[in-house]
């Protein structure tokens, strides 16, 4: 062969890995627009997910009766564009029209009030820069690859949708996960087993607001009850740093993103390691400062019977700051038999901020040390099997089986929380791959120590409106997905 053969040979080669990290599973791909004489197309992907759910909790006049819930969890619109094999954008938006409560803080739609159940966000907007399989460049807005959870498809995981324990503490989100502003280098080497990810992010900086949780057994009224708190500031607003590796034992699973299964197409067995690190990310002490109805600012919330209107948080420097960092190990089994697909998928994942939830403020307690995605340590499991026979020609049957349990420092008012959910389900595969799915699936959460939930309108609970003491829930829910 010619060198000049070889050379048009590489050029093809590095063309298919850009598709394939733009694209992770081609079933999902949507149609593409291709134009000139140097590999350039446009690629155009819309994707929905409707989901009904049943949840034990939420209902009734004191909010202990069960509630049915329909919305959509994502409706996504996302534009790729390759102006050659090497240089190119990706632009995508998400929205979760009507959603009527989140997991663990329940809120009524705001329609009847400003439509903000319409609101599209920007989740993806990243140059690329494909230049050969050892490094690949996104820069932009773009996912953090701290853990094999967050990579994953969310239109492709296992079981219905992601765990919503796994995330990340700092991202561009007010939820401050998933994603950030930022770079990320990835690469394959070793016939394509050996995969590492390199990021360098904006991390954390600024503040943030949120409502002060109601406390499990404290009686209504208190006046810090649904508080707006704002965090304190970021001390230094240091970059964050991530890396990630991966290793094939047996094919390369391949992308810079994973599927939940492969349908057998692949005998995958793949072993993760990944941490991220920000220095000085918040301070090691904070205080409250209470903004009351009569116009005064006090630091103590009972020196006047003024109701409070906000809390602040105040840095105290002389303790220090505080870094972050965590760690995750991940893996995936996968391996096609005479009696179906198997597959087998673990994570693990430390969060560390030097226990400063110990001296943290309300406003920081909640979404700068602690919280979902503050200090955690905690793990998941899920099991399943892709059964060897079909339904109507091409779908494809799938039952699974899930358990997590995490440990949270702080949590809605609890410190040492510890939450484990078993369930399980099925997803049935319309159309033998992810494009058209239905999932069903059963999960039952249960708290170490007793949870406050908000349910407005619950009024045998006052005029505060929440559930206290409510140790868990049974929640069983349906999915319809279809991937354009």
């Amino acid at each position: 062969m010619s060198k000049k053969s070889n050379k048009r040979s590489l050029k093809y080669c590095a063309v298919a890995l850009a598709a394939t990290m733009l694209c992770a599973g081609a079933a999902q791909a949507g149609p593409r627009i291709e134009f000139g004489d140097d590999g350039g197309f446009l690629q155009i992907d819309i994707k929905g997910q409707f989901y009904l759910e049943n949840t034990s909790l939420g209902g009734g006049n004191d909010g202990r009766e069960s509630r049915t819930d329909l919305h959509f969890m994502r409706n996504r619109f996302a534009l790729t564009g390759m102006l050659d094999e090497t240089w190119g954008y990706k632009f995508q938006t998400c929205g979760n029209t009507g959603t009527t409560k989140n997991p663990f803080m329940y809120t009524l739609s705001q329609q009847d009030v400003d439509w903000n159940d319409r609101d599209v966000r920007i989740i993806d907007a990243y140059a690329i820069a494909n230049f050969n399989e050892h490094i690949n460049l996104k820069v932009g807005l773009t996912k953090i690859p701290l853990t094999r959870a967050n990579l994953d498809d969310c239109f492709a995981p296992l079981s219905q949708d992601r765990s919503m324990f796994v995330y990340s503490a700092y991202g561009t989100s007010p939820a401050k996960f998933a994603r950030d502003l930022g770079g990320v280098a990835t690469g394959r080497f070793f016939n394509d087993r050996l995969t590492y990810f390199a990021g360098i992010f904006q991390g954390r900086e600024g503040t943030s607001q949120t409502a002060i949780p109601y406390a499990p057994n404290t009686p209504a009224p208190n006046k810090m009850m649904g508080a707006p708190a704002i965090t304190s500031t970021a001390p230094k607003t240091n970059l964050e740093y991530v890396a990630r590796i991966t290793y094939d034992f047996l094919e390369s699973e391949g992308g810079s993103g994973y599927q939940g299964t492969y349908f057998g197409e692949k005998k995958i067995l793949n072993i993760g390691v990944g941490g991220a690190y920000q220095p000085s990310a918040a301070w090691k002490s904070t205080s409250n400062m209470y903004f009351l109805a009569d116009g005064t600012i006090s630091a103590n919330p009972n020196a006047t019977g003024a109701a409070i209107t906000k809390v602040t948080s105040v840095a105290n420097t002389s303790k220090g700051t505080v870094d972050y960092s965590a760690i995750a190990v991940d893996g995936m089994f996968e391996y096609p038999t005479a009696f179906g697909v198997p597959t087998i998928t673990a994570q693990y994942l430390k969060v560390d901020f030097d226990d400063a939830y110990k001296t943290a403020s309300s406003g920081d307690k909640l979404a700068v040390v602690s919280g979902m995605n503050g200090q955690k340590e905690g793990f998941y499991t899920k099991v399943a099997h892709i059964l060897p026979f079909k339904i109507g020609g091409m779908g494809k049957l799938q039952p699974y089986a899930l358990y997590e349990n995490w440990r949270f420092a702080h949590l809605l008012g609890v410190d040492g929380q510890r939450i484990e959910q078993i369930g399980g389900g099925l997803n049935y595969y319309i159309t033998g791959d992810q494009r058209v799915r239905l999932t069903a699936e059963y999960l039952k959460t249960d708290f170490s120590k007793a949870m406050a939930f908000v349910v407005p309108g619950a009024s045998s609970t006052g005029a505060s409106g929440y559930v206290p003491n409510v140790k868990g829930f049974d929640t069983f829910r349906m999915m319809l997905q279809v991937v354009f």
